[in-house]
């Protein structure tokens, strides 16, 4: 499967993502929002940076919460997405590459949800995200990722599934390939209004193993994990892998 190396900037701005996952609800947002509340006990108004914020949902329940929120993301369409989920609301939201410097730094949390993470075609890119988190958090500051839980992953994968819509459909074709967890995602128009297209999603497989290893590089300490929203434990049967990391205070 040939999937170009910067599928998340094509892919991301298409309106068609944002159908794709209109099954993520707030209330999902909320649940992984008041997780990361509970276990790292910030107070309100503690700086907030929400890295790879899309269209807005973790942003708003972060802000609700009652931290000081500022939001980033590649994606022109996201963020318009996230201004508008935003609107009235405190916040400051701006276009940048997640392997560059963050605006606003320094922060006492900075938070990835929804496996953004693990794009890009060369893991040292993946380091030098997790170095910019280094350097932006405060000494003792906290990192929040939340990702997919590798071996769960490779249980449970479906190979292809399609998704119907008024105007068209989504058939999702996925595959472990390379250490990557590969999608292709056809589009095709119901009536015929417009010919197939063809988008990519590719995510890299890191295990916890290999997080342990990457945060350690970069001066993080993972002190928490768990399996899924609700805190569960990590297992084999957890979908997710959520880190909590810290920041030495020297």
């Amino acid at each position: 499967m040939h999937v170009p190396s910067s599928w998340f900037a094509e892919w991301f701005d298409n309106p068609l993502y944002t159908a794709l996952y209109s099954h993520r609800s707030d209330e999902e947002a909320l649940q992984v929002v008041e997780l990361l509340r509970q276990r790292v006990s910030l107070p309100k108004g503690s700086r907030m940076l929400d890295l790879c914020c899309g269209g807005g949902r973790h942003t708003k329940a972060l802000i609700e919460a009652g931290f000081d929120v500022v939001g980033i993301d590649l994606s022109e369409t996201l963020l318009a997405l996230a201004h508008e989920e935003t609107r009235d609301l405190p916040v400051r939201l701006y276009r940048a590459d997640m392997r560059e410097a963050f605006p606003e730094a320094p922060f006492d949390c900075i938070a990835n949800f929804f496996t953004s993470f693990g794009y890009f075609d060369n893991p040292d890119d993946d380091a030098l995200v997790l170095k910019r988190v280094s350097d932006a958090l405060k000494p003792g500051g906290v990192f929040f990722l939340d990702f997919f839980n590798e071996v769960h992953l490779r249980n449970t994968l479906v190979a292809e599934d399609t998704l119907d819509f008024e105007e068209f459909s989504i058939t999702q074709e996925r595959r472990i390939e390379a250490g990557f967890v590969q999608k292709r995602i056809y589009v095709r128009s119901i009536n015929h209004s417009f010919p197939e297209r063809i988008y990519t999603e590719r995510v890299r497989l890191y295990t916890l193993s290999d997080f342990k290893t990457m945060f350690a590089k970069a001066g993080l300490s993972i002190r928490a994990v768990f399996g899924d929203y609700s805190g569960s434990v990590l297992s084999d049967e957890t979908p997710r892998c959520i880190i909590l990391a810290d920041k030495a205070l020297v």
